[in-house]
């Protein structure tokens, strides 16, 4: 009796012994040499890129490059097919999508504070709020502006991150009084932040 007992307890303890303890894999593991790397946290993004797509009807289309610059982003780019010589209406949607055929997907302008809509030199305004656009002859936009007040990513969890958020261009110049929108019509372009 006391051989078959000892017999049954030699396999349970190799298993045992093979299997590892539950629980999170050894950090060091896959380390380099000479110790283990300590851990960091991955860096905030500091570059993001919009691709702008015409809605039906439109041709408006672009590249633009939003950088973190402190407590401001900075939106650098070219806007084509515009109305020659007009200004047009540019802001941070709140929703990362442009769902064709007119970019309703992309909700209202971007506004964690539920503040009131209004000229993004004032105090008082959405964050989503961006200066006009002006076209040339040509119907080109240079579009060199900086954004207080957002941020491409935020790690602490702050509302006024606009990374994966969308820029919406419109068919009119935002008039920056008009609630909620600026009476700046019809979305004519979009692009997801990323």
């Amino acid at each position: 009796m006391k051989t078959l007992a000892l017999a049954l307890l030699i396999p349970v303890a190799i298993c045992t012994a093979a299997t590892p303890p539950p629980g999170p894999a050894n950090p060091g593991a896959n380390a380099p040499r000479g110790g283990a790397a300590p851990a960091t946290a991955p860096a905030a993004r500091t570059t993001a890129k919009v691709s702008l797509t015409s809605a039906a009807g439109s041709a408006v289309k672009g590249d633009l490059t939003l950088t973190n610059e402190g407590v401001a982003v900075s939106i650098r780019g070219e806007i084509t097919g515009l109305t020659p010589g007009k200004e047009h209406g540019f802001h941070v949607h709140e929703v990362g999508q442009c769902s064709l055929p007119d970019f309703t997907s992309a909700g209202e302008h971007f506004n964690p504070t539920k503040a009131s809509h209004g000229d993004p030199k004032s105090s008082e305004h959405h964050m989503g709020d961006i200066p006009n656009v002006k076209a040339d002859e040509n119907g080109r936009a240079t579009v060199d502006v900086s954004v207080k007040g957002i941020t491409l990513e935020d790690k602490d969890g702050s509302p006024n991150e606009i990374l994966g958020k969308a820029l919406v261009v419109h068919a009119m110049p935002d008039d920056y009084k008009t609630q909620p929108s600026g009476g700046s019509g019809a979305r004519i372009a979009c692009g997801v932040i990323s």
